[in-house]
């Protein structure tokens, strides 16, 4: 009986995280805050191609980047990709790096419950989660 139930609660977190679907270009626009470490990270994408970044970590004066993003389709896939992005979040995850600006490609997605994300990096479960008005 054990055996079952644990295979039935396998079968639905497969069938929950197999879920998310990519999202729109439509439904990326908005405030996402970064759902993990320990700087305040906030992202805002513009429906005018635009982005602004806040970044504030712990005892140090936050920081605001800001550049164009374009909504790319390569191989069947879409990306969202920020253009003179600096990935500062790598300072937490792989220390010491300092990131120079440049491209990032994300595959934002919309979650079962209806939420877009997108990721950093999934393995840890790091990503920007939309904030909901």
């Amino acid at each position: 009986m054990i055996r079952n139930t644990y295979k039935l609660f396998l079968a639905l977190i497969g069938v929950l995280t197999a879920c998310s679907r990519p999202a729109t270009k439509e439904e990326v626009v908005g405030l996402y805050t970064m759902n993990k470490g320990k700087a305040s990270d906030t992202l805002r994408v513009y429906p005018n191609g635009a982005y602004a970044r806040r970044y504030a970590a712990p005892g140090v004066a936050s920081v605001v980047d800001s550049g164009r993003w374009t909504w790319d389709t390569v191989n069947g896939a879409q990306f969202l990709t920020l253009e003179r992005f600096i990935p500062r979040w790598d300072d937490e995850l792989f220390p010491p790096t300092r990131a120079a600006p440049g491209l990032w490609p994300a595959r934002p997605e919309r979650t079962i419950r209806g939420s877009v994300t997108i990721p950093v990096e999934r393995d840890l479960g790091w990503a920007y989660v939309q904030v909901r008005h």
